[in-house]
């Protein structure tokens, strides 16, 4: 019958006496000639679950530091404010900011870009006010850009109107 002890169960190996073998020790029933006065000495069990214990404590700890010395290497990532600027710039560039507006839209990617910067090196004050301020130019971007449509559109309905006025106006001839 084949059966797994509870020191090993973390191990999930199965033998036929419950126990694992040692591979640093000769197989079960062979003596070490190493006992006190020269006497033969059995072979001791040895308790694999301490040394799986052992080895998963190394192995996390060796996991959490290389963890810890990638995120020391690797640059932040974005935050919720500059997504929330990402997204007004690509609206103001949708509602025709880079034609009616192109000004404070090329502020606000520079500002934007500058923030990534600043995150890199670690100066989180600085990129979150000038994340702040792209957005804040961002959204002037599409206003001004939705602004002049509407003026724009304005100006054709008033010349739509202006050329049915003279219609109306003209004598008819009979």
């Amino acid at each position: 019958m084949f059966f797994t002890s509870p020191a090993n169960r973390w191990t999930s190996r199965w033998t036929a006496s419950g126990r694992l073998p040692n591979p640093l020790l000769p197989p079960t029933g062979a003596t070490i000639a190493s006992g006190a006065l020269g006497q033969p000495r059995e072979r001791t069990p040895v308790d694999w679950g301490l040394f799986g214990h052992g080895r998963l404590a190394l192995y996390s700890a060796t996991l959490v530091a290389s963890g810890l010395s990638a995120c020391a290497t690797m640059p932040p990532g974005p935050t919720p404010a500059m997504t929330r600027a990402e997204s007004a710039i690509e609206q103001a560039q949708r509602d025709g900011a880079a034609k009616l507006a192109a000004e404070p839209l090329e502020a606000a990617q520079r500002k934007l870009g500058a923030a990534n910067a600043a995150l890199v090196q670690r100066d989180s004050a600085r990129a979150a006010q000038l994340v702040e301020e792209a957005y804040a130019d961002a959204r002037l971007a599409d206003f001004t850009a939705q602004s002049e449509k509407s003026a724009l559109a304005a100006a054709e309905v008033d010349k739509s109107i202006r050329t049915l006025e003279n219609e109306t106006n003209r004598p008819r001839s009979p």
